[in-house]
């Protein structure tokens, strides 16, 4: 019914991260089978890594940062002639560098608006999904290590009318907890970011009238609240101001020491943050042709509601023969190896059937 962190060493809460996601569940587009990965399939290409060689840059969501840091190392051992560089600055300012094309790759938690399309100068920039993983709602609040929150709740938290830890609408979440009168300290991300799109996404989908700003990579905070770079700095903050209440991925909050709620799901059910809950998700979401897919607030009594999908976006067309093997390679070992490991950093592997949609898709990325 609820979650929280105690301050262990990150290394260990990971490892117990890692166990309790060991079985994941596949999404809508398939048959209940297990979450098996590309990279244990049969029908899954060999790829020669050794033959990738010069450089690629990316930039973009913090929120898979993790994932694609040890995949970056990972991928070293087996293309030592490939260099990978990848800084998390949020999705907007990684769809603005692809559009511009200052990177050969982006990571973004969120869609490309339609308007922006045009300006993409490459041409046609197609999605390839990595892993996901919950949105925590992180707390820091003396004496209270248990926590549940509604939508509407949170939405009245984050829109600045819910001021007080105490309010009648926290305590009817939370019977027979003894909430202390602290005023609450919000905290929100102040660059551009994917995670604001899905935390914002889920509060417009379950906030009620309590939410009213939309949402988007930014939205228009109320005045009295505040804000921080990335998502380890929004935990940074919330971990150092009493009161405080921020969203924040689930690998950062874990490395952070944060405590979490555990937030009302489309059933009606308090779900704990966790890569079970984030893979539950996955199995009420259906999957888009271009691979795009929305597993907020996805049905399922066992789904963690604010569940971020996150992706690699690339050109189809690459200028050279070069980049393109790089660019395959590189996404290849993400959607297979690197699958293998993503319960360690905090995230949910995909579903196998989506694996396989996604490397049929590398097929379509041309030199042109």
């Amino acid at each position: 019914m609820h979650t929280s962190r105690r301050p262990l060493a990150a290394s260990a809460l990971l490892l117990v991260l890692a166990l309790l996601a060991a079985c994941s569940s596949s999404s809508k587009t398939s048959t209940n089978s297990s979450s098996s990965t590309g990279s244990s399939n049969s029908s899954t290409p060999a790829f020669d890594y050794a033959s990738l060689s010069g450089s690629l840059n990316g930039s973009g969501s913090t929120f898979q940062d993790a994932f694609d840091q040890k995949a970056i190392t990972d991928l070293h051992g087996k293309a030592s002639n490939l260099s990978i560089t990848y800084t998390k600055s949020g999705s907007s300012a990684g769809k603005q560098d692809l559009q511009n094309k200052v990177v050969q790759f982006a990571g973004t938690d969120s869609l490309i608006k339609d308007e922006d399309k045009p300006k993409f100068q490459g041409g046609t920039v197609l999605y390839f999904p990595t892993v996901a993983a919950p949105i925590t709602v992180s707390y820091n609040l003396n004496g209270v290590d248990k926590l549940q929150l509604s939508g509407e709740t949170l939405g009245g938290i984050f829109a600045a009318t819910i001021t007080t830890w105490n309010d009648p609408k926290i305590a009817a979440d939370n019977p027979g907890v003894n909430l202390p009168n602290t005023p609450i300290v919000v905290v929100h991300r102040s660059d551009g970011s994917g995670t604001t799109n899905n935390f914002t996404r889920y509060l417009t989908k379950a906030g009620g009238t309590a939410w009213t700003l939309g949402t988007g990579d930014t939205v228009n905070w109320p005045a009295t609240i505040q804000g921080a770079e990335k998502n380890s700095g929004v935990a940074t903050l919330v971990k150092s101001t009493p009161g405080a209440v921020g969203y924040v991925d689930l690998a950062d909050a874990v490395n952070a020491n944060l405590v979490f709620a555990s937030i009302k799901n489309s059933a009606g059910k308090f779900v704990a943050p966790t890569l079970d809950g984030a893979s539950a998700a996955l199995a009420g979401t259906t999957v888009k042709d271009d691979l795009t897919y929305d597993p907020i607030n996805a049905a399922g009594d066992a789904a963690y509601p604010i569940t971020s999908p996150t992706w690699v976006i690339v050109y189809q067309k690459q200028p050279d023969a070069t980049t393109q093997n790089n660019i395959k390679g590189w996404l290849t070992y993400l959607l297979t190896d690197a699958q293998a490991t993503a319960n360690q950093v905090g995230f949910a592997k995909l579903p196998a059937d989506l694996v396989q949609k996604a490397l049929a898709q590398l097929n379509t990325i041309t030199v042109g």
